[in-house]
């Protein structure tokens, strides 16, 4: 057997479309953020990660689970809960799909986009919204709407006792 004859087929034309369409999938979802691909010729495993995982941290008891212990954290400071019910207010929510291109599912999400996000709250990197930030900005929220209606009920309190 000649050297030729161990050489690998040449590609043919339909299948250097498809590596073209990897490549530039992989290079689409690289800019959307913190992926990682890992890619066989006609597979593509994209894996998601906002951090190297850490042996400090304890295993969380379900998926969705966020470690957020006071003995994971430092340099605490006050948020001014109107205020970020204020930015959620003006924060656009839409109802949207990611682009085929992505190679991410097709259902239909509600929710903000980062660029807002960050514009709005001043976190995120404007790419990605961190689950935390969001459970964050919603609890916030709902403390100053709560602070709103006792308020709002100690007013009404007072009025009714004015008229009677």
């Amino acid at each position: 057997m000649s050297d030729t004859d161990k050489k690998s087929p040449q590609p043919k034309p339909e299948d250097l479309t498809t590596m073209d369409k990897a490549k530039s999938r992989r290079a689409t979802l690289k800019k959307l953020g913190r992926f990682a691909t890992v890619t066989a010729p006609t597979v593509t495993l994209l894996l998601a990660a906002q951090t190297k995982p850490s042996r400090a941290l304890p295993p969380s008891s379900s998926p969705c689970s966020i470690s957020s212990s006071r003995a994971f954290k430092t340099a605490k400071s006050e948020i001014d809960a109107a205020g970020i019910l204020a930015g959620v207010a003006a924060l656009p929510v839409d109802a949207w799909r990611y682009k085929p291109e992505t190679g991410l599912e097709q259902q239909t999400h509600i929710g903000p986009y980062a660029e807002d996000f960050r514009s709005v709250f001043g976190v995120g990197d404007g790419v990605t919204i961190s689950t935390i930030d969001a459970v964050g900005v919603c609890l916030a929220a709902i403390k100053a709407l709560s602070e709103k209606v006792g308020s709002l009920e100690a007013e009404l309190q007072r009025a009714r006792q004015k008229t009677a």
